[in-house]
Parts: structure tokens; C-alpha cells; sequence
């Protein structure tokens, strides 16, 4: 950096020099928008999973739709809530947003684009999650006629195998040698060998001698026989499918309104838990890497099971009296 040289002549007569460093410019104002885009340009953007970045710009472009000509300094604890109750209609999206906005902080945080950031500690909003498919309902669905075979396979699929559905869309027939299913999950990269139920082993055998001439190597397949493109073709053709309203207006299937083929994996690692696995088994099939997520997800199992034991105990106890 340039420096700045003064001359002063002091009392004495003598004449003394000084050396400044100069006062470097006022940095650029550096919008939420500007943020946005060298965000998506870094490495850490850009070592996530293709469907990790897909939900992720999602709620970017929310972010920049309503903050993006902003100076990032200039947003306040306040802007973060105020976006985040605009949204509270659909808790799942504004609790991601409010993700979002927290990870790009962090991010202009770390670069000293920021002096503190305004959006932590900011609560979630409650709901939003993705509810488990009743029993009832799982055993409806997998129930032949039901729903349309290219679906009840879906089902069938993520039910016995507790994968995510861009994960069950992208198994291949090559996968599987007969008793077990080879993965690597496209979120996590890790690597899974799943050991087939005896009834999806059924299931499967009987997909295959009836594949015909099909020439698609994926184990689902649409209508048409055709691969499914990706996992939001396939959400938005089954929801399209149950929500398609008769001549009153009223859905076809009312009873699975309501219910994302997410909730599926909630239900394989519920039956795991309620059959007595324990978290690592559970995680062994599913892939999970946080513990915790498997007891978010198996909590009312176990609730039960535990409220089972104890009652099973008092009754035992009060036998032996």
C-alpha cells in the first residue's frame, strides 16, 4: 500500500520526517443481490448436491426478489422476520428461507462484508414438516387398483427400503441381485446396501418378469414406461393425480391430501423402531448421518413402545402381588 510522507520542522530547527500509510478508499457497497451471486460462485455452493442447490436457490431467489438491490450491511434482524412471517402460510418454505438467509450471512460474515450477524437464534416456525402416512393409509396405498401401478410401485419402494425419492426414481435394475438394493444416496454420497423385505422382494420379482420389452434400466417408471426425470416430476404428477377433481369439483382421493411421498420415510423408519432396531440399524437402512434426525423421526414410535413396556411392567407387577 502506498504510504504518505510529511515533513515537519520542529522547535529546535530540525526537521523530521513521517510516514503515513493512506487511508484506503471506503469499500464498495455490496448489495444482498451482489452477495447472492458470489455465493453461488464459491466452493461452498458449489460442493453441494445438485438437489441441495435446486431447494437452495429456491429460497435465494426469494431472497434477492424482495432484498436484492439492499446493502447487505444494511439488513436487520428484523428484515430476516419479516420475510419469514410473509411466508408462515407454508412454515416448510419460510423455515428454509430463513436457513438460507442465516448460511448467507455466515458468508459475508466470514468476509467481513459484515461487522455482526443479525439472524441468529432466530426460532423456527413450528409445522412445516412433512407428516408420516397413517398405517392405515400406507396399507391403502399399497393395496392393488388403488392408486395407478406406477405410483403403488413408488410406494412400495420407499416404504421397504426408507430411501428418498430421488434416490428410489434413480435405482436401477443393476441394482438389485435379488435379495438386495445398491445405492449411493445423491444428498449424502454415502454408499448403502439395503437388504430386501420378503415382500418387496415379491414385489420386485414380479415388476421384472413383466417388464416386457421395456427398455428403461430404472426399477420406477412413468405411464408410459419411460424413466422419471427427476424427483419434482414425480411429486408434481402424483400430487396432480390426487388432486384431480371429479365433476363436483372434489378430489378423487381425498385421503391423501395432505400426504408427500416424504412422509414415506418417516414410515419405514417408524416400523423400524417400532419392531425394536435400534438408532444404528435404523441408520444403517436409511442413510442417515445425524442420530438425531432418526429420533425426530421415530419419537411417537417409541413414545409408544416405552408406554407399552411400562404398562406391560405394571401389569406384571401387580400379578406378582
Amino acid at each position: 500500500m502506498a504510504r504518505k510522507t510529511v515533513k515537519r520542522t520542529l522547535a529546535d530547527g530540525t526537521i523530521k520526517t513521517y510516514s503515513y500509510e493512506r487511508a484506503s478508499k471506503e469499500p464498495r457497497a455490496r448489495t444482498v443481490a451482489a452477495i447472492v451471486r458470489e455465493y453461488t460462485a464459491s466452493h461452498q455452493y458449489r460442493g453441494m448436491k445438485r438437489s441441495s442447490q435446486t431447494l437452495y436457490d429456491r429460497c435465494l431467489n426469494e431472497i434477492v426478489t424482495e432484498y436484492g438491490e439492499v446493502e447487505i450491511a444494511k439488513i436487520k434482524r428484523r428484515h430476516v422476520l419479516a420475510q419469514r412471517d410473509a411466508l408462515a402460510g407454508t412454515p416448510g418454505i419460510a423455515n428454509e428461507v430463513h436457513k438460507v438467509w442465516t448460511v448467507l450471512l455466515t458468508f459475508a460474515l466470514d468476509r467481513e462484508y459484515i461487522q455482526f450477524h443479525p439472524a441468529l437464534r432466530i426460532r423456527k416456525l413450528k409445522g412445516g414438516e412433512h407428516s408420516r402416512w397413517p398405517d392405515a393409509l400406507v396399507e391403502h396405498a399399497l393395496t392393488p387398483g388403488v392408486l395407478p401401478e406406477h405410483f403403488r410401485r413408488a410406494v412400495a419402494l420407499a416404504v421397504y427400503t426408507g430411501q428418498r425419492l430421488g434416490d428410489c426414481i434413480r435405482m436401477q435394475w443393476s441394482d438389485y441381485d435379488g435379495s438386495t438394493i445398491s445405492l449411493a444416496q445423491q444428498k449424502t454420497g454415502k454408499k448403502l446396501l439395503v437388504p430386501c423385505h420378503s415382500a418387496l422382494r415379491h414385489e420386485m420379482d414380479a415388476w421384472k418378469a413383466t417388464r416386457g420389452e421395456s427398455t428403461a434400466t430404472t426399477i420406477l417408471v412413468r405411464r408410459n414406461g419411460l424413466p422419471w426425470p427427476n424427483g419434482d416430476h414425480f411429486s408434481s404428477s402424483f400430487r396432480g393425480f390426487i388432486l384431480h377433481a371429479d365433476k363436483h369439483g372434489r378430489p378423487l382421493r381425498p385421503e391423501f391430501t395432505g400426504y408427500v411421498f416424504h412422509g414415506l420415510r418417516k414410515v419405514a423408519a417408524s416400523r423400524l423402531a417400532e419392531a425394536g432396531c435400534s438408532i444404528h440399524e435404523i441408520a444403517a437402512i436409511t442413510g442417515h448421518s445425524a442420530l438425531s434426525m432418526i429420533e425426530h423421526y421415530t419419537k411417537e414410535s417409541d413414545q409408544f413402545r416405552r408406554a407399552t413396556a411400562a404398562i406391560t411392567k405394571l401389569e406384571n407387577w401387580r400379578k406378582a402381588k
